[in-house]
């Protein structure tokens, strides 16, 4: 798949790879304006890390405290896994990476990663994005439910359904609806509560009236 959008990066990117197939595709999703590294002590040297993307293939040399050390210093890792697993992504989410894509994702998933860790944002799969919003979001930590007061009826029904980690097409057959509409309820949900996406909707409900 061509890529036809340009990347906007605020910092060099680097590429540690132990597959060449993959090697080849991820240079190719950043239209080869990366450095490849075939040494991690590489990136010791270099004087300034911060806003920069780096490709990890997860490895023995990948360890955590290489990826904590490496975010502290405001680089934005892309973690990529030949299986990755719900709980293994949680994990290195926890110790500061920006996405954890499959180490074989096609060029077009690996681009829209890059834009949304660009713009601030985190990248995760679905099933990962759905046990972080229910780790948020059990009944014992939504103690203030005055959010509901900001909804319609079948807005409140999407949120709930949002809560539970089901996605828009679970959400369109259990409410009966059509999954168009339920990304028309969500767009205006998230307008009013100012968010951008499920995870920082969840984040928003969990504090609510404590701003």
């Amino acid at each position: 798949m061509l890529i036809e959008d340009t990347i906007l990066t605020t910092g060099p990117t680097y590429i540690y790879a132990r597959e060449p197939d993959a090697l080849k595709n991820w240079l190719i999703s950043c239209k080869g304006e990366a450095e490849i590294i075939h040494n991690l002590e590489v990136l010791n040297e270099v004087p300034q890390l911060e806003d920069s993307i780096i490709f990890l293939h997860k490895s023995d040399e990948v360890n955590d405290s290489l990826i904590k050390g490496l975010s502290q210093q405001g680089a934005k890792i892309l973690l990529f896994s030949n299986k990755p697993e719900t709980q293994e992504g949680l994990h290195y989410f926890s110790l500061g990476i920006r996405g954890y894509l499959n180490t074989f994702a096609n060029q077009e998933r690996i681009h829209q990663a890059m834009e949304t860790i660009n713009q601030g944002h985190i990248w995760l799969g679905q099933n990962i994005m759905q046990a972080m919003i229910q780790g948020l979001t059990t009944p014992s930590t939504l103690v203030n439910e005055s959010w509901r007061d900001i909804l319609t009826e079948r807005e409140i029904e999407v949120v709930e359904q949002v809560i539970d980690g089901h996605s828009n097409k679970e959400i369109a057959r259990i409410l009966d609806i059509t999954e168009r509409t339920v990304k028309a309820h969500l767009q205006h949900i998230f307008q009013k509560f100012e968010t951008k996406d499920r995870l920082s909707l969840a984040m928003k409900i969990k504090n609510w009236g404590n701003d």
